[in-house]
């Protein structure tokens, strides 16, 4: 199955939704459905440039899935085939995954918390970095526990508290700088993925709503305003293309968070009051950017990342 059959118009409206939960829903998500979707992402070993391509899409169907963080977590360990990972990095909300704070290790077992970590009642893996060192953590073993977190975005985060628990653990002091920038500019793809998508939702809801007797669409200030946007999600694609480094990583990610929430916002505004009710995916796309868009890092601390990094 190609990636442009997996993300096709009719199944990326169905994506969008699936795992959706609202505040105090704790019931099970349709686990199957995700982990089918996952297999197919994963069913052959796929290049940088197709890695960065299927996350684009998964960001236009706002699908929400442990791959690529499995991507960045075989950047630093050898995984068995089929085994997926989930990233642990922050251990308070305000924490920058730049910098997280230490864990514990003795004699090969780890302790630690860490908090807002995606489907970690899912995986088979947590990847957690604490200074200079990373840890695979089992999920399923004495000394693991995960608990739901409900986060505006209705997704799927977990508190994690690990406990003397058994652990691959080795130095990333020369890799994980590296090992983020890329996982940025995945994450940044599928920002960038989002935002187009928005602006495409929010293009057709004006094809049809009308006003003065005819469609909004043909309101050249609000074409400029999403073209505007649009050639903004284009430039974060390219900037993305090049080599990562620390530093292009930041700037992806602060240039696609931007436009993800910007993009939102318009497709809430311009859609109206229908914007904001369950119905509509323009709420969907606003809810998911407040979180996604400083997944990696608030815009405060990349612009501060990236100040380091250009000698201020």
């Amino acid at each position: 199955m190609t990636l442009t059959d997996l993300f096709d118009d009719e199944t990326i409206p169905l994506l969008r939704r699936l795992g959706e939960r609202r505040r105090g829903d704790h019931t099970p998500v349709n686990e199957e459905a995700r982990r089918q979707v996952l297999a197919a992402l994963t069913e052959s070993e796929k290049s940088t440039v197709e890695v960065l391509r299927a996350a684009e899409l998964m960001g236009a169907a706002l699908y929400q899935s442990p791959f690529l963080d499995t991507v960045a977590a075989a950047e630093i360990f050898s995984l068995s085939p089929g085994r997926t990972v989930a990233l642990a990095l922050r251990e308070k909300g305000t924490d920058n995954p730049a910098t997280p704070a230490p864990i514990s290790v003795r004699d090969g077992r780890v302790t630690a918390v860490r908090r807002f970590v995606a489907f970690a009642s899912e995986v088979d893996d947590l990847l957690v970095v604490g200074g200079n060192t990373a840890a695979l953590v089992a999920v399923r073993q004495p000394g693991v526990r995960t608990s739901r977190q409900d986060d505006i975005g209705r997704g799927d985060l977990h508190t994690v508290e690990i406990q003397d628990a058994a652990a691959q653990v080795r130095d990333v002091t020369a890799d994980y700088p590296g090992v983020l920038a890329r996982a940025r500019t995945r994450h940044a793809a599928y920002l960038a993925g989002s935002a187009k998508a928005a602006i495409r939702l929010t293009a057709d809801h004006l094809k049809e709503r009308k006003a003065f007797g005819q469609p909004l669409a043909k309101n050249t200030a609000l074409a400029y305003r999403l073209a505007a946007l649009y050639a903004e999600a284009e430039a974060v694609l390219a900037l993305i293309g090049t080599e990562p480094s620390p530093a292009t990583g930041a700037q992806a990610m602060l240039l696609a968070g931007a436009v993800a929430r910007q993009s939102a916002e318009e497709a809430v505004h311009l859609h109206g009051a229908y914007g904001m009710t369950e119905r509509s995916d323009a709420q969907v796309f606003y809810r998911r950017a407040a979180v996604d868009a400083q997944w990696y890092g608030t815009a405060t601390d990349l612009r501060a990342e990236l100040l380091t990094a250009l000698g201020g």
